[in-house]
């Protein structure tokens, strides 16, 4: 385990007893369930080895802790929890190995910490439901009868229909109940309150849920910034304590492992009864109480909820009395997020965690009220229908304010609105009565709550705008329309399907998709779920394991008790989110008032990323009941050959869709792997994995078939798994992920994994759903989904031996091969780059070991970009020798360039220099000596390039040949001469710096040159500039299609070494003062971003180093009032902001003005061109970049800045959202599809600025 959201499913026998250990890791392990966790008996290590340095040689018998705690746990979470002894066998062994290599000193380890840690793995283990299923499948069909006819006058319907799966887990609930509430294990386990052990126990607990990644009331002693509060004047709870370990340890499951939330319910039940009244009464009341206390603390961090403060002397205090409650828990500094996760993407980190506890807390809740202990609606506020029609008032609130509150503020309250909402409708399901005899709410009630969120938030009537809208949102996957792609030879374009698809088109507007977003589809699945007719097959809102538990019937009679379903028979507890003078909760009563609080309280809430998702359906929608005979027909074909496709688009509904998804990407969050500060592992992608796949153990069989419940599901996993992949964090943007379901590797690593434990299904799934993508969607996906799909099959391809069908890269081959651009041909070639960069040897290994025999794949993606060396020029080939082969001095080089003597040999390029032809400074010919320098100073790229393409056409033709195709075979290609010593991207960086001067000469002789020629005056920045955009060009000729990663690595170095501006780097990028889109590179706004990045870092560093105060400015306006107060340290991040925003809005600015003038020139009346598109996107995908860049350069290392500082800055320099959009719609467009587009970039800068 040993912790809330590990698993134990690997490895080792599923055999309740230890086996024998011959080696280091079966001795660490000892017995146990299945991998050894569950913690069986104990077994016997008879290990030959003497001493490993890194490890205590002496773990040997049962679980963790060896002979000296025995075995413990049992089959693998679903079997019994027994806690006998391991055998302690030391024969042939030598003496005991202290656990440091350096010293002798050895240490003890508490009995009590070891047992709090064993109780740790039972209570998170409990629930496992891939434990549990094996339990089920094993137990036979006659023994299962017998329990339900033994059981048959006690307990209700409701446990006769039980899944089996459902009874394992109440049978663990049950078993775990008896030894927790024992008379005598009750004074251990059950302690609360200011107990001398209480605090050791819950320490070991803490600990376990530290190095597993929960977060067990983390934060809780901190204040708004993450420091220390001050503890003056303030009565300390310690919510711990007074919850006790138990209560304590449950609750953070609770929220940590979302898969087991029943059974937790039914815990809490189990003890609360069971439990000793004398003296340890009352545990539902304790878990609800510390329930609510962390609900009310992660409500605060989900909404990023502050508590105003001013700045005096540069010290922070906050606006009202000091006096008043704090709550702590313990061990909290150790569980936080790492400083990288924190600040990850726009530094929500810490905001997601908090919703997803919130979330998870919701639903624990919501059983608790099904079981009866909490009042579901006679409670009035503090019934749990209290508590959410407070949250949907609250929601309703900042969604109604937002509109009347300043730019900033707006867009706060307004994503406010949608994480309240979100929690509101997750949670609805779970609390319907699905179940006779359940306390519940009623659907009635449900839907009445349902109203309030779609009329007031996510619905229609509310305007609500998605970011994830077609084409509109600034974070959409999927365009408004098809790209204008080349069809193959033969292939006629039909016409008539086009004028009906454009008819369709004007008929939706701008509108966006009626679910383009999870919050969308939430609300419509809650929405048909509370409807009469309508059900879903997800089980988990109706596993009641609770019902499994008995309890000894009151009678007189005491030689046979009576077993009865266990009841809770106290007082209905009530849910009180805001604790009095605790102040549990800042932000719903904020928000609750808001129209008469006061300025001590703001929600700055600042991105959904990581909460709300795009939403992408790759397979069909099940089939209604008036579809068409001929669709169905067409449906049959297309799906004969996989029946488990079929089951999945007939048996799966909407809704069934919607929870699946939604489980898979809980457990992505909850169980993700971690790194903690101090380099310990929490999890990894195998048992992320392993915890998906239990997800198909969550499903009824379908109505009318004798299918297995979960046939097909491996088709929803890979479809909601490519659909997060789609709109990751693009790869080489410049900024980090925003949360780990945005993170590209992490979703590669854990479908791996998918496919090595169910290589029967999952691969099948992932050809199936990649062939429907490339048929289907990529015309309409943007070119960041689709480079992020390329991306995620090239990785996929690489681990796991280029296994994928030949036929598809045969059917694929001609899409790559057309000379105009088209959408299917980039994803291809998109892949094909990304496997050769992740080998190697690059394309050679994608020629040899992946396409098949005489693919021309090869020629079309790689061989094309083949160069010809052979017209070198002798000067050319003399300034290689004198910079590569003979070292010579930069000095003399430099001088050598800029001689007369050289003029003479390369001949005058400047004479037939029109100065009257627009442009004529950016002509090649005006910078000669600047390229020359620059294809010298770059010439092992070039050479490194021509050999790695050389090498995978000989692979190529060998390949061919072998197969029988003489026709590639007779042209004799150089062997490999590479010097094994030889790494470019170490050598360039170096002689990049070294021969600067000789760069730098080349650029000013040139200039003079020209400026010599020209006719009239000359400007001379736009000349030094012209002159560096020479400088990249010629590396772009020069740098392999497929090694984006050398190109952006030394764009970097010659920006770092002040060779070329950051506003050079984006007019390269953007084409110069081409007039035509394809002169722009796909990925330019990448190296806009980088150009960013390294501008404002430029700036600020030269800030520092000058320590002079510019005063006046911008600087004025965006501290405003504050300005005047005297504080030096609030001026300096005034000035560090005013500094950064001077580097990158004017290439924001020049971005968004190159878009316009591109569109402006091009008519495309039909469908979207590809080239316009890239442009678009970019421009969404820069901005977020540009605000990225500011926030974490500027913003976050200010304790006195907040966004409402970066507006002002903005606005005063006319680069806010409003300024930004007039420019776009002020542009006049002869095409329709480019109106349209300046339309949507119009909208995407509002919104984001």
């Amino acid at each position: 385990m040993e912790g809330a959201l590990s698993s134990d499913r690997y490895g080792g026998s599923s055999s309740s007893r230890g086996g024998n250990s011959n080696d280091y890791y079966g001795s660490r392990r000892g017995g146990g369930g299945r991998g050894g966790r569950g913690r069986g008996r104990g077994g016997y290590n008879n290990n030959r080895h003497r001493h490993h340095p890194y490890r205590r040689d002496n773990d040997h018998g049962g679980g963790r802790y060896g002979g000296r705690h025995g075995g413990g746990g049992g089959r693998r979470g679903g079997g019994r929890h027994h806690h006998n002894g391991g055998n302690n066998n030391n024969n042939n062994r030598g003496p005991r190995q202290p656990a440091n290599r350096f010293t002798t000193e050895t240490k003890s380890v508490d009995p009590q910490y070891a047992m709090m840690k064993q109780l740790t793995a039972m209570v998170a283990k409990m629930g496992d439901l891939g434990g549990a299923a094996e339990v089920a499948a094993a137990a036979s069909s006659t023994a299962m009868g017998d329990d339900a006819n033994n059981n048959n006058n006690n307990n209700s319907g409701e446990m006769m229909m039980m899944r089996p799966v459902v009874k394992a887990i109440g049978k663990n609930v049950s078993d775990l109940v008896e030894v927790l509430c024992g008379a005598q294990n009750a004074q251990l386990f059950l302690k609360f309150g200011d107990d001398d052990t209480t605090a050791a126990a819950a320490a070991a607990a803490n600990e376990v849920e530290a190095n597993e990644g929960g977060d067990n009331l983390a934060a809780m002693n901190l204040n708004d910034n993450g420091e220390a509060k001050e503890e003056e004047k303030v009565t300390v709870i310690n919510a711990t304590k007074q919850a006790g370990t138990l209560a304590t340890l449950l609750v953070s499951c609770a929220y940590g492992l979302p898969l087991q939330t029943p059974s937790y319910a039914a815990l809490t039940l189990g003890v609360d009864v069971k439990a000793p009244k004398e003296t340890h009464a009352g545990f539902a009341g304790r878990c609800v109480d510390l329930a609510m206390r962390c609900l009310g603390r992660d409500l605060d961090m989900a909404l990023e909820c502050r508590v105003a403060r001013s700045v005096v002397g540069g010290g922070a205090k906050k606006t009202k009395e000091d006096d008043g409650i704090i709550t702590i828990g313990e061990h909290e500094k150790e569980n936080v997020r790492c400083f990288a996760e924190r600040t990850g993407g726009f530094g929500n980190g810490n905001q997601i965690d908090a919703y997803y506890r919130a979330k998870f807390l919701l639903r624990y809740l919501a059983y608790l009220t099904k079981i009866g202990i909490v009042a579901a609606e006679d409670g009035g506020d503090q019934s749990f229908l209290g508590l959410l029609q407070m949250l949907a008032q609250a929601a309703t609130n900042a969604a109604q304010a937002s509109a009347n509150s300043n730019e900033e503020k707006k867009r706060a309250l307004g994503r406010a609105s949608r994480v309240l909402a979100s929690l509101i409708l997750s949670v609805l399901p779970f609390a319907m009565n699905t179940n006779d005899g359940e306390k519940g709410l009623s659907s009635d009630t449900i839907s009445d709550l349902v109203d309030v969120i779609e009329t007031n938030i996510v619905g229609q009537a509310s305007n609500y705008s998605s970011d994830y809208g077609p084409g509109i949102g600034p974070l959409s996957i999927l365009l408004k329309g098809e790209l204008d792609d080349a069809p193959l030879a033969g292939e006629m374009e039909e016409e008539e399907e086009e004028e009906d698809e454009e008819e369709e088109d004007d008929d939706d507007g701008d509108q966006p998709a009626p679910c383009a977003d999870t919050l969308q589809d939430l609300l419509r699945t809650v929405r048909k779920l509370v409807s009469p007719s309508s059900s879903t097959r997800f089980a988990l809102m109706r596993d009641s394991p609770w019902l499994a538990l008995t309890m000894d019937a009151q009678s007189s009679d005491m030689e046979e008790q009576e077993k009865v379903p266990m009841e809770y028979s106290g007082e209905q507890l009530v849910l009180d989110l805001i604790g009095g003078e605790e102040d549990r909760c800042k932000s719903v009563p904020y928000l609750m008032s808001i129209d008469n609080a006061d300025d001590s309280v703001e929600i700055i809430c600042r991105s959904l990323d990581g909460i709300v998702f795009g939403r992408l359906a790759i397979f069909d929608a099940p089939s209604e009941g008036g579809d068409d005979e001929e669709e169905d027909d067409d449906e049959e074909d297309a799906e004969e050959t996989n029946p488990n496709l079929e089951s999945y688009t007939k048996s799966f509904s909407l809704g069934d869709r919607f929870f699946l998804s939604d489980a898979v990407r809980d457990v992505l969050m909850c169980h993700r792997p971690m790194v903690s500060d101090a380099g310990a592992d929490r999890n990894n992608a195998k048992e992320v994995a392993d915890q998906i796949w239990a997800i198909s153990h969550l499903f009824l069989g379908a109505e009318s078939s004798d299918d297995s419940s979960s046939k097909g599901i491996e088709f929803g996993i890979i479809e909601t798994l490519i659909s997060l992949i789609v709109q990751c964090t693009p790869q080489g943007s410049g900024t980090p992920s925003s949360s780990p379901l945005n993170e590209l590797v992490y979703l590669s690593r854990v479908l791996l994994e998918l496919t090595k434990l169910k290589p029967s299904l999952i691969p099948q799934a992932i050809v199936l759903a990649v062939s429907g993508m490339f048929e289907d969607f990529m015309p309409s996906l943007t070119p960041t989904a689709r480079d992020n799909l390329g991306h995620w099959l090239s990785f996929h391809l690489t681990n796991t031996d280029y296994q994928w069908p030949k036929s598809y890269w045969e059917h694929w081959a001609p899409y790559a091969a057309i000379d105009k651009r088209n959408s299917r041909g980039d994803f291809v070639s998109v892949a094909l780059w990304s496997m050769a960069t992740l080998s190697p040897d690059g394309p050679e290994s994608v020629a040899r070991e992946c396409l098949p025999a005489g693919s021309t794949l090869v020629q079309s993606v790689f061989l094309k970009h083949k160069q010809n060396n052979a017209d070198i020029s002798s000067s050319e080939t003399d300034l290689i020798n004198r910079i590569w082969d003979t070292s010579e001095d930069p000095d003399s080089i430099r001088q050598h360039i800029i001689s007369d003597e050289l003029s003479e040999s390369y001949g005058s390029m400047v004479r037939s220099i029109d100065d009257n032809v627009d442009n004529s400074m950016s002509q090649p010919k005006v910078w000669w000596r600047t390229r020359l320098v620059t294809r010298a100073l770059f010439s092992p790229l070039s050479r490194e390039t021509s050999r790695m393409i050389a090498l995978a056409e000989k692979a190529w033709k060998k390949k061919a040949s072998a197969d029988g195709d003489n026709d590639m075979v007779g042209e004799h290609l150089a062997e490999d001469d590479r010097d094994e010593t030889e790494d470019i991207l170490a050598d360039l960086p170096d002689a990049i710096a070294r021969f600067k001067p000789v760069l730098l000469a080349a650029v000013a002789r040139d200039a003079d040159a020209y400026d010599s020629e020209a006719t009239g005056k000359v400007d001379d920045d736009k000349l030094l500039l012209a002159g560096e955009v020479s400088i990249l060009s010629e590396i772009g000729c020069l740098v392999s299609a497929w090694d984006s990663t050398a190109s952006f690595s030394l764009i970097e170095c010659l920006m770092k070494n002040q060779i070329v501006s950051s506003l050079a780097v984006a007019t390269w990028a953007l084409g110069d003062n081409a007039n035509e889109l394809s002169h722009v590179s796909p990925q330019w706004w990448k190296v806009v971003s980088l150009a960013v990045n390294n501008a404002v870092t430029d700036a600020l560093s030269k800030l520092e180093l000058s320590g002079t105060d510019l005063g006046g400015g911008i600087g004025m306006i965006i501290d405003g009032a504050g300005a005047s107060d005297g504080d030096d340290s609030k001026e300096a991040d005034v000035t560090r902001l005013d500094e950064a925003l001077k580097a990158a809005v004017p290439i924001l600015k020049y971005s968004l003005e190159r878009l316009c003038h591109f569109l402006s020139t091009t008519n495309s009346p039909r469908k979207i061109p590809i080239s316009a598109v890239d442009l678009v996107e970019g421009v969404k995908r820069l901005s977020r970049a540009v605000l990225f860049h500011l926030n974490s350069l500027a913003l976050s290392p200010s304790p006195t800045l907040t966004l409402s500082n970066l507006q002002r800055g903005l606005m005063s320099m006319d680069a806010d959202g409003e300024k930004l959009a007039s420019v776009c719609r002020a542009v006049e467009c002869n095409g329709e599809q480019e109106k349209r587009l300046l339309q949507h970039v119009a909208f995407s800068v509002e919104k984001l600025f």
